[in-house]
């Protein structure tokens, strides 16, 4: 999670309320191995049908589920492992009949909670409700501002209207609330008018996520925005950031953008190394060794989009067990936490520490886990700047061809 707007302007708004530290740092900064962040996809029911879900959402009756008694103790094992937040989502978690239940077993055992939803079902009394079990921060999702275009991403006429009535009924209730955007060709264009749209609904937070191709995204891969889309638009970003700083502005799923904002934001190469040491608090991709993730049917893995070998199922085996130990013949798990990446590019790339790309879009662009992330943003500012189109200062220029010598250029 890369804060974009802490990096080009400094400070920051609801970060702080959910960690509550005295300045902005990344979700997975306060993490280790020995206490991650939990992202816990709760169920496989949804009441919309959004064309890019990761985990093949639906409606109606829901495939295996874990009971309210299976559930509880994954909570329990999230207070033994010190997880410091646990971020439930789905599906669409209010369709869960116990999810109280369970939200207010983690508010009992100290662990602060955070709801990702679609906001079509927060009516007031499901917003006081979240207040009254000390829900730190709801993030909904807005895929536009455009009405007919969000609803198009979401599969049912009339989502946004419910979104936004969903968002003013946590704001009333003195909850936290941000704006989720998972950014395709559909929408990639309208970048400022979300930004726009936050800051007149009176919204301080908006993470644009960077679409995954997992679950129903892998149907949809020809809505990933190309490389260079996506560096325009985090340019784009930046510049936006410094027209609305009370607005904190986020991009997801793409740790490479870390580095590129850092880059355009300074004005010396003093300064690019004191952003780049902001980024290195922003955790990288952190999958596996700083945050795992939860299935419905109680398979673990080492982020909500590698879900096809499991490390474990909490209904066989304890959660701290899975996470703490896991098995040495998972290779995948193993490779993240040592960042082996073998003979990739990335494995060359001098900012590594910083990114390390996502593996799951590798795995299915490429057709290897372990190759060169291919919504690299870092090197589409120097195929670029190649071609004329990124005007970058001597010192810049530098930076960009040291990193094409060593990652572009390599011999393989």
């Amino acid at each position: 999670m890369i804060n974009i707007t802490n990096i080009v302007v400094g400070g920051g708004t609801v970060s702080l309320s959910i960690k509550g530290h005295d300045y902005v740092r990344g979700d997975r900064e306060f993490t280790d191995i020995g206490k991650p962040l939990i992202f816990w996809n709760i169920t496989y029911r949804c009441n919309l049908r959004c064309v890019h879900c990761y985990i093949n959402a639906i409606q109606g009756l829901s495939r295996d589920e874990l009971s309210t008694e299976e559930a509880l103790r994954v909570v329990e094992d999230a207070h033994e492992l010190r997880t410091p937040l646990l971020i439930i989502s789905g599906g669409e978690p209010l369709v869960r009949e116990d999810i109280v239940e369970i939200m207010k077993r983690a508010g009992e055992y100290g662990i602060k909670v955070s709801l990702s939803t679609n906001g079509t079902l927060i009516t007031r009394d499901w917003a006081a409700k979240l207040k009254e079990l000390n829900v730190q921060y709801v993030g909904i999702s807005i895929d536009s501002p455009i009405p007919v275009i969000h609803d198009k991403i979401r599969g049912v006429p009339g989502a946004w209207d419910l979104a936004i009535r969903g968002i003013r009924n946590v704001m009333e209730a003195g909850i936290p609330v941000g704006i989720r955007t998972t950014v395709t060709k559909l929408n990639i264009d309208h970048a400022q008018e979300v930004v726009e749209l936050a800051h007149k609904l009176g919204i301080s937070r908006v993470a644009f996520y960077h679409l995954v191709p997992s679950g129903r995204g892998r149907g949809i891969i020809n809505l990933i925005p190309t490389p260079d889309q996506l560096f325009r638009f985090l340019a784009k970003l930046i510049d936006v950031a410094k027209k609305y700083p009370d607005v904190e502005i986020l991009t997801v799923d793409n740790p490479a953008d870390g580095v590129v904002a850092a880059l355009l934001a300074s004005n010396d190469e003093d300064e690019f190394m004191r952003k780049l040491r902001l980024v290195s608090r922003m955790g990288a991709c952190s999958a596996g060794r700083k945050v795992m993730s939860i299935y419905p049917n109680g398979d673990v893995y080492p982020c909500q989009f590698f879900n096809d070998k499991p490390m474990g199922n909490v209904r066989r085996e304890r959660l701290t067990e899975i996470w703490l130990r896991p098995k040495l013949n998972n290779e995948l798990v193993i490779r993240l936490r040592n960042r082996d990446y073998g003979a990739s590019q990335c494995m060359r790339c001098p900012y590594l520490r910083y990114c390390g790309g996502c593996r799951v879009r590798a795995g299915v662009l490429n057709g290897d886990a372990w190759s060169m992330d291919p919504l690299c943003t870092m090197k589409s500012l120097v195929n670029l700047w190649r071609l004329g189109e990124v005007n970058l200062s001597p010192w810049q220029v530098r930076i960009a061809k040291d990193f094409e010598s060593a990652v572009l250029n390599a011999n393989y």
